[in-house]
């Protein structure tokens, strides 16, 4: 007759294991939440839509980012977690934030104009002069 030998574990050791496989079901499921990112930018003015070149997409609080291309088409450089935010700008337009949810693989976004920005800096034909003494 075979006798079978009982394994004992301690508290430590169990501690140990435990952690190991808590550890390792996190780091699944951290990776499984990064998602890749890509879409399409147009511009909506009071006249037409159309696709964007050269929209900036930065990732909100990093100085991570990508632009459109001339179809107005973008593919994020890093995955993305759900809840990071993404911020589109383009001038004349305004700006955008998206937050990244569960289901936010393919992004298509519509900016609009902004008026504040469209008169842009005051024309002024006077002259620049220094407020600084000529005196040497």
């Amino acid at each position: 007759m075979k006798t079978f030998k009982t394994i004992s574990l301690n508290k430590s050791k169990f501690t140990c294991i435990a952690f190991c496989v808590s550890f390792f079901f996190f780091t699944a499921t951290l990776q499984a939440q990064e998602i890749e990112i890509s879409g399409t930018v147009k511009g909506k003015t009071y006249d037409k839509t159309t696709l964007l070149d050269g929209v900036n997409i930065l990732l909100k609080g990093t100085r991570t980012g990508t632009t459109t291309n001339k179809k107005g088409e973008f593919t994020f450089p890093k995955k993305l977690k759900v809840g990071d935010i993404l911020v589109f700008s383009y001038l004349g337009l305004a700006k955008q934030n998206i937050k990244i949810k569960e289901n936010s693989s393919v992004l298509n976004i519509t900016l609009v104009e902004d008026d504040s920005q469209i008169f842009g800096a005051l024309n002024s034909n006077k002259r620049y002069s220094s407020k600084k003494s000529k005196n040497k």
